[in-house]
């Protein structure tokens, strides 16, 4: 039972009120019985004087205890809220790094504005990368998860397995280097010694790799975080065959998916190359941009539909900063800490309230409410 927000566990106690009323007419009743003949000494009759004033005093301390007590007796409780740490999740960060990926996703205006700096503007993958850091930050603070990464481009790589040394997970993702279209005479190797081959996209083969790891996981949430900004090319395993036969499971064994598809604004630059793949710099040395010769093939559809049968969710983040909000909202949602309400018995407090009214209902009585002869 619950009054005015306390919850009493006992609150048929709460009868014992009752008797107040008959103490109450019991005081009011006896007053003016058993009084003694005012002295006529003048420091004596002026004790009288302030006694008879505050003569409800006694009795009105006594009604209060017996009101505490009561109260006591029916167990109130009050709700609490505490922050327990949640169980460990396995996470696979799965991460996109085909060529497009190379794009900058921002107006001509933001983007000249960065390079007189002499900066370099955060593409796709660079932006990726520091928001995926960022949060690996936030899981090591308020959990105890392992996280495991896979990078993807032209065929899938497990890159670093699911583990607990976030650290040196982060590291990792630092030494990553995206393919920037350069080849080498043989048209064979990137010269940027990039990570993966960024001439495809596929999805299929990553989520199959980070789907390997978290099957053998004993956690009891495993999650995969995909992360893209094109359309399945080059994969050898269908993700939409994978995504099913993840909704097949059992619901203990299944692994829930969290696509983002990242970029597919209107506004998109590419780092400009000559005839012979080398990069284009202007007057003061700036790296030169220009306009996608065709869009970027996208399939929105697809990630919609991993994230639908895998129980995930899809996420369309169209430039840096609305990807950086759609993760923290992935952490709201799926990653919070758990809250447990407690509720709090006062029962003894309300035992030592009442007492001590009790007592000091005693002392008066005895002491300065005591008959004068």
């Amino acid at each position: 039972m619950t009054v005015f927000g306390i919850y009493l566990a006992e609150p048929l106690f709460l009868l014992g009120l009752l008797v107040l009323p008959f103490l109450l007419w019991r005081t009011v009743s006896l007053t003016g019985r058993g009084r003694v003949p005012v002295p006529r000494e003048a420091s004596v009759r002026a004790l009288v004087s302030v006694r008879a004033a505050l003569w409800w005093l006694p009795d009105g301390l006594r009604m209060l205890s017996v009101a505490v007590l009561v109260l006591a007796l029916a167990r109130p409780q009050v709700e609490g809220e505490e922050t327990v740490a949640g169980e460990g999740v396995d996470i696979m960060l799965t991460l996109d790094m085909s060529g497009s990926m190379n794009a900058v996703d921002m107006s001509r205006d933001e983007l000249e504005a960065v390079l007189e700096k002499d900066e370099t503007p955060a593409n796709r993958f660079l932006a990726a990368r520091e928001t995926l850091k960022q949060f690996i930050v936030n899981r090591s603070r308020t959990s105890h998860d392992r996280i495991g990464l896979v990078v993807f481009g032209q065929n899938a790589w497990l890159k670093y397995p699911l583990t607990l040394d976030h650290a040196r997970l982060i590291h990792t993702l630092n030494d990553l280097v995206l393919d920037d279209g350069r080849r080498d005479r043989d048209g064979g190797s990137c010269m940027n010694a990039c990570t993966i081959d960024g001439g495809g996209t596929a999805i299929g083969d990553a989520l199959g790799r980070a789907f390997n790891q978290l099957r053998r996981s004993t956690a009891k949430s495993r999650i995969v975080i995909l992360i893209t900004d094109g359309k399945q090319t080059g994969s050898t395993l269908d993700a939409r065959a994978i995504a099913k036969h993840i909704a097949d499971l059992p619901p203990d064994e299944r692994v829930r998916v969290y696509t983002f598809l990242v970029g597919g604004t209107d506004q998109v630059w590419l780092p400009d190359v000559d005839r012979f793949g080398r990069p284009l710099v202007d007057r003061d040395g700036h790296p030169v941009y220009a306009r996608p010769r065709q869009p970027f093939p996208v399939d929105p559809e697809l990630l919609q539909e991993i994230a639908s049968l895998t129980g995930g969710k899809f996420y369309e983040s169209y430039n840096e900063e609305k990807f950086k909000e759609d993760v923290q909202d992935l952490e709201r949602t799926v990653f919070t800490a758990a809250v447990e309400r407690p509720h709090h018995d006062r029962f003894a407090l309300l035992v030592l309230v009442g007492l001590l009214l009790l007592a000091g209902e005693w002392v008066l009585r005895f002491t300065f409410f005591r008959s004068i002869v």
